[in-house]
């Protein structure tokens, strides 16, 4: 009976050692990964297809970005304490807030090189390979994808990580098959059929089979066969293009800065000031104040809009008068410094504003012209 047990463990062994264990994949995002429950999705779509299943798990916060996830989430404690395979960092969606002349655009890559680096030192002490998420650009914003292509290639290429191009996928879609509804109704999160387009580029990417090996779509989504179709290609599409190149050394985009100011040979600086200005996120109205003396100059800065009825007030601070600019910053009770610059030109006021901010989540400036004593 020995030779019979040896025999029959000689035939079954190999078929179990076959089997791999299942990846463990623990997602770190925001909305971006939960809406839909991105990971389980993702698992369920790998239970149904032949070949290595997933373990998914995920620590996320409503529209954190990487800084944030560390900061004031359990998310490096839930990565130092468990066995992870991979682990997949999804930045904010527009990588923080960039407003320059009112005008809302993507964000440098800066958030996301710093803290891209911290998460990967991390993710190594856990012998564990980094996928990073590429999302989409807004659906009234598509011109958004080119900047988040090239934050994504600028990390994927500094940390040595891989990208899941998700971004890539949707682009396609939209491109060819614009009937299929890919947004939720807010414009900027995924609708169910969304996320099973990023479900798919996850499973390609992460264990490397298409969703032409899943039977059918989950029942947690209402889709045709065409549509599925088109999904599925969309994502082999987008894994195809990424791993051919199309993402190596994507053109730098154009982030827009302050406007360059001339000085003038006009002195008369002091008096009550009033106009428009393009800061923030559009049009507000300014007022300033301003007494000078000598190099020197002192008052107060008031911002208002008429619509949100918003009304901010503080004294000015570091002012001073030099070489025809008009200098001086605020750092008002929201904790925010901000810094104007300004010359005279025919009798107005012009000049730029600029948040201060060591912050590189978060980049604003505009500018302002403004008559002297003129009606509100």
């Amino acid at each position: 009976m020995r030779w019979l047990a040896v025999l029959l463990l000689a035939v079954f062994l190999p078929a179990y050692a076959q089997e791999e264990a299942p990846l463990r994949v623990l997602f770190l995002g925001n909305s971006y990964t939960y809406f839909n429950d991105l990971p389980n999705m993702v698992a369920k779509l790998a239970a149904v297809s032949p070949g290595r299943k997933i373990d998914a798990k995920a620590v996320t916060r409503g529209g954190a970005n990487l800084s944030e996830l560390w900061s004031v989430t359990n998310a490096v404690e839930t990565l130092r304490n468990g066995e992870w395979d991979v682990v997949v960092l999804q930045e904010q969606s527009t990588l923080g807030s960039n407003y320059v002349e009112g005008k809302w655009q993507v964000n440098e890559p800066g958030g996301l090189l710093r803290w891209a680096k911290f998460w990967q030192a991390e993710i190594q002490r856990k012998d564990a390979k980094t996928v990073l998420y590429l999302t989409w650009g807004r659906k009234a914003r598509p011109e958004f994808q080119n900047a988040l292509n090239y934050a994504y290639s600028e990390a994927a290429e500094a940390i040595g990580a891989q990208i899941a191009p998700a971004g890539l996928a949707w682009k396609r879609l939209r491109e060819l098959h614009s009937n299929i509804e890919l947004f939720d109704p807010d414009g900027t999160h995924p609708s169910p059929v969304g996320t099973l387009v990023n479900a798919c580029v996850f499973l390609e990417t992460l264990v490397n089979r298409s969703c032409t090996t899943v039977p059918q779509p989950p029942n947690t989504v209402k889709i045709n066969e065409a549509d599925w179709k088109a999904v599925v290609e969309a994502a082999q599409f987008a894994v195809e293009q990424y791993k051919a190149g199309a993402l190596n050394n994507p053109l730098k985009p154009e982030y827009g800065t302050a406007k360059t100011l001339v000085p003038s040979k006009e002195t008369d600086w002091s008096g009550e000031w009033r106009g428009s200005a393009q800061i923030y996120d559009g049009v507000y109205q300014l007022q300033l104040q301003l007494l000078e003396n000598g190099k020197g100059c002192q008052g107060t800065v008031q911002i208002s809009h008429p619509v949100t009825k918003l009304r901010l007030q503080y004294p000015v601070a570091a002012c001073k008068v030099e070489n025809g600019f008009l200098t001086f910053g605020t750092n008002d009770l929201r904790g925010i410094i901000e810094d104007y610059k300004a010359v005279l030109n025919e009798g107005k006021l012009v000049g730029t504003h600029a948040l201060r901010s060591i912050d590189p989540y978060r980049r604003i400036f505009g500018s302002f012209e403004l008559k002297k004593n003129a009606e509100k």
